[in-house]
């Protein structure tokens, strides 16, 4: 059996195994991260990922497909918004109340505990991320629809937010745009990438170029204080720096006043906080990091040939 065969049938696999040509089997969010560790030097927390074929083996096993398709066939008008959160809620329903395969749980476990060895840490904190995937539509956008969950310990937490994961591939907003789309919602599948957290204190979004402009001659950093969820949601207005590509000069910045941030609680889990008077209106990242963060977006840049949206 070829490699490629191997990677196909498989149901886990390390970010170390995985780069952009795997999109169709890990989606696009995956293959990133394991294209970023393995190609660009940019240090990327470790981690693995759980694969399409791991998602259609719980739909397989829990005979998901044949209700799914039942309940979506309910959905005469995207437009009908009280249909279209019935249908999402009871899908979801559905999925967090089916059972996940015995082989698929015991993989995740085994990953998550390799994972452990390599830290040298017990029931590290990981990152649980969606990643879907269509294996005929690769260039199909599927950003921001499905769900992430920070702070997660011990593998049954990974295995339940695994499972949330999947069940977020039925929000309405991703099933209202399969079928704007015209997307079979049995052709995509879900891949979970669980990586080693790191435990910010500030966070934030990069843009290889000036998103207002399309100046490329620029690179747009965004942060604020904390886990960099608040940011990707449009919950609080972060600093920007723009910084020249050239010769890493900060060309200019904009500090709003920041009052909120989202922190992780020492158990597991996150919790909104007030960000601490004194900080409010300073800069949250030093020139140096602003400088070395952009070095890293220029060689992503590089690495892809295109303009790169990072957090």
């Amino acid at each position: 059996m070829s490699k490629m065969t191997d990677k196909a049938k498989a149901l886990v696999l390390w970010f170390d195994e995985i780069g952009i040509e795997d999109v169709p089997l890990v989606g696009g969010k995956s293959a990133s991260l394991g294209e970023m560790r393995r190609k660009t030097g940019v240090p990327v927390p470790d981690g693995f990922a759980t694969t399409a074929e791991a998602y259609r083996l719980f739909i397989r096993e829990n005979k998901l497909d044949v209700k799914m398709n039942e309940i979506l066939g309910g959905l005469k008008d995207p437009e009908d918004t009280k249909a279209l959160q019935d249908v999402g809620a009871k899908i979801r329903k559905l999925i967090a109340t089916s059972v996940m395969p015995t082989r698929l749980e015991r993989e995740i476990t085994a990953y998550y505990k390799a994972l452990s060895e390599k830290v040298g840490e017990r029931d590290p904190f990981v990152a649980v991320r969606s990643s879907a995937t269509a294996e005929d539509l690769p260039d199909a956008s599927f950003a921001g629809q499905q769900e992430t969950y920070l702070n997660v310990r011990k593998s049954s937490e990974v295995i339940e937010r695994t499972k949330e994961c999947f069940a977020s591939l039925f929000t309405d907003r991703a099933i209202y745009y399969r079928v704007q789309k015209g997307f079979d919602h049995m052709a995509i599948a879900l891949s979970s990438a669980i990586q080693l957290m790191a435990f910010s204190k500030a966070s934030g979004v990069i843009f290889t170029l000036d998103v207002s402009t399309g100046d490329r001659s620029v690179v747009l950093i965004e942060a604020g204080y904390g886990l960099g969820e608040y940011i990707v949601q449009g919950k609080i207005d972060p600093d920007e720096y723009y910084v020249k590509k050239a010769d890493l000069s900060i060309v200019k910045t904009n500090i709003p006043n920041k009052t909120q941030m989202l922190i992780r609680k020492p158990d597991g889990g996150t919790e909104d906080r007030t960000v601490p008077k004194d900080l409010q209106g300073r800069q949250v990242l030093s020139d140096e990091q602003i400088k070395e963060l952009a070095k890293y977006a220029i060689s992503i840049e590089e690495h892809y040939q295109k303009p790169m949206d990072l957090e």
